[in-house]
């Protein structure tokens, strides 16, 4: 999804580039041809040396510009690492810590004690079944996270075992405790395992039609949408209703009109005329045109009139 957006923002930003840089044709070919038709030798040299000595100077202040940028992000991405390390470093030494190392030594101890006194047997060490039996706990956890009915039944057993287990391998006097305690920790982490997803994937799709293929498509569902049943007269209730005529798809797309051919593509909303962006000699703006060099639209409703391409 991030990656989605991302790749929207960056073609619109590539679009509205081209756009504004298309947008400048007439300005620079302007330009182009008045510095080809009214300037001298000399003041061309000068105009060239004063455009170079200027990119020179704004490369340089780029340059100078970006690495700064980089040392300083540089220079805070460290210390900010630094700090995390060392905040991490306290809170890992610190009394709370070593507490809840304390506690989850009951439920992980009395079970690394349950399978040392029952396992001893099995090809499997003692403590290659425990490094499973974490595989399993992690494996339930995340089926759970996503939705699994059997995930969250065996989340619930597997509590219950480890209850047992600890109750079992307990202390003498200490039994109810240790069960308790395995209790209490594995209903904290259950309801992360019974909570439903937070977040959701985002499926969309994206379709963008030419106001010609816009206007093609609402033609050719006209042409096949059906009539209005007639009612029956209120003399004869009891008549059924004339059957609807069966419609084909290919005498309709007949009659859909089919758009007019254009230069390369474009026609004029008015007038129907095909257009082409181009300049003649006598007028070397850009701009639309018919085959025959003419920008005036007759159809026009608007001043000037010219031609609109659609």
């Amino acid at each position: 999804m991030l990656a989605t957006r991302l790749t929207d923002a960056a073609l619109r930003v590539l679009a509205t580039t081209t756009s504004a840089w298309e947008a400048t044709t007439p300005l620079r070919e302007k330009a182009a041809t008045t510095w080809r038709t009214r300037t001298s030798p000399a003041q061309r040299a000068g105009q060239i040396t004063a455009t170079a000595l200027t990119a020179v100077l704004a490369a340089s202040l780029t340059i100078t510009l970006v690495t700064t940028a980089v040392r300083l992000a540089a220079a805070m991405a460290s210390s900010l690492a630094r700090g995390c390390l060392h905040a991490a470093a306290y809170l890992w030494h610190s009394d709370a810590a070593d507490g809840v190392r304390d506690v989850l030594q009951v439920p992980l101890g009395g079970v690394a004690a349950w399978l040392r006194q029952h396992a001893a047997g099995l090809p499997a060490t003692p403590g290659q079944v425990g490094g499973a039996a974490l595989v399993l706990t992690l494996v339930l956890f995340v089926a759970a996270r996503r939705g699994s009915t059997a995930a969250r039944a065996g989340w619930a057993l597997l509590g219950v075992a480890a209850c047992a287990a600890t109750w079992q391998a307990g202390p003498a006097g200490g039994h109810t405790a240790a069960a308790a305690v395995t209790a209490g920790v594995w209903l904290i982490l259950a309801p992360a395992a019974y909570a439903g997803r937070w977040w959701k994937t985002e499926r969309r799709t994206r379709m963008l039609l030419s106001p010609a293929v816009e206007e093609a498509l609402t033609q050719l569902a006209a042409a096949h949408t059906r009539p209005d049943t007639i009612p029956a007269p209120a003399s004869q209730p009891a008549a059924r209703p004339a059957p609807l005529p069966r419609m084909s798809p290919l005498a309709n797309l007949a009659a859909v009109k089919a758009p007019a051919p254009a230069a390369g593509g474009f026609r004029c909303r008015h007038c129907d005329q095909p257009l082409a962006w181009a300049a003649s000699e006598d007028d070397p703006e850009r701009t639309w045109r018919t085959p025959d060099g003419t920008t005036t639209c007759p159809d026009a409703p608007t001043t000037p009139a010219l031609h609109h391409a659609l």
